[in-house]
C-alpha cells in the first residue's frame, strides 16, 4: 500500500492552528469518541476469560480502534479536534475502571498525534496513520499501575471480584519483562490499526460517500 499518494479532500487544508470549534466538530467528536469507546470497549470485555485472552483483546483493540480513528480523522479540520476526543475518550475509559492517570497519559498522546497532523496539514495520510500510532500508546495505561503500585494493583476491590485463581494467574503472567514488551508493542499495533483504518477508507467508506 502507498501511503503517500496526492492528498485527498477530505484530508483538510491549510497548514495552521485554529482551535476554534463549531457545533458540528463538537457533535462529531462526541459521535466518534463514543463509537471508539464502544468497539474498544466490547474488545477489551472479552479479558475477563482469562489474562492472557485480556493482552489478546488489549491488541485487538488497539488494531481495531484505527477505523473509526481514521475515519475521525477525515473531519478534523484544525487543532483541538483529537485532544477532546481523547478528553471524552479517557473519562468514559475511567469511569469503566481504568486508572485515572490514563487521562493525562492519553492527552498527552493526543496532543503527539495533533503535532503529527499538524505537520501533514491535515490532510497526509501518512502523517494521519502515525497519529494514530501515537494516540494508540494510551493503551500502556490500564497496566501501569502494576509497575509502581502492584499490591495496591491486585487489592482493589473491583480486581478482587475476578476471583483468586484469575488473580493469581494474572500476578504469574504480568511480569515486568511482559508489560515492558506489550508497552512498547503498542506503536506496533497502533501502526497496524492506522493501516487497517486507512485501508478500509479507501476500500469501503469512499466509495460508500462516508468519508
Amino acid at each position: 500500500m502507498t501511503l503517500d499518494r496526492p492528498p485527498r479532500e477530505h484530508f483538510s487544508t491549510g497548514r495552521r492552528i485554529d482551535i476554534r470549534m463549531s457545533a458540528q466538530d463538537l457533535i462529531t467528536i462526541g459521535i466518534f469518541a463514543a463509537l471508539y469507546v464502544v468497539i474498544v470497549f466490547a474488545i477489551n470485555m472479552l479479558g475477563f476469560l482469562n489474562p492472557a485472552i485480556m493482552l489478546v483483546a488489549l491488541a485487538a483493540g488497539i488494531v481495531a480502534g484505527g477505523v473509526p480513528f481514521m475515519l475521525f480523522l477525515t473531519r478534523v479540520r484544525h487543532a483541538g479536534m483529537v485532544v477532546l476526543f481523547a478528553a471524552i475518550t479517557s473519562g468514559l475509559m475511567t469511569l469503566t475502571g481504568h486508572p485515572p492517570i490514563g487521562v493525562p497519559l492519553t492527552l498527552l498522546c493526543a496532543l503527539f498525534a495533533e503535532i503529527a497532523l499538524w505537520f501533514g496539514e491535515y490532510r497526509s495520510p501518512r502523517m494521519s496513520v502515525l497519529a494514530y500510532t501515537a494516540y494508540s500508546l494510551w493503551y500502556c495505561t490500564p497496566l501501569l499501575p502494576i509497575f509502581y503500585a502492584r499490591d495496591e494493583y491486585f487489592a482493589d476491590p473491583a480486581m478482587q471480584q475476578m476471583g483468586r485463581g484469575y488473580i493469581e494467574q494474572m500476578m504469574d503472567l504480568l511480569s515486568p519483562t511482559v508489560l515492558a514488551v506489550f508497552s512498547a508493542s503498542t506503536v506496533l499495533f497502533g501502526l497496524l490499526g492506522g493501516l487497517l483504518g486507512l485501508r478500509m477508507l479507501r476500500k469501503h467508506f469512499e466509495k460508500a460517500g462516508l468519508a
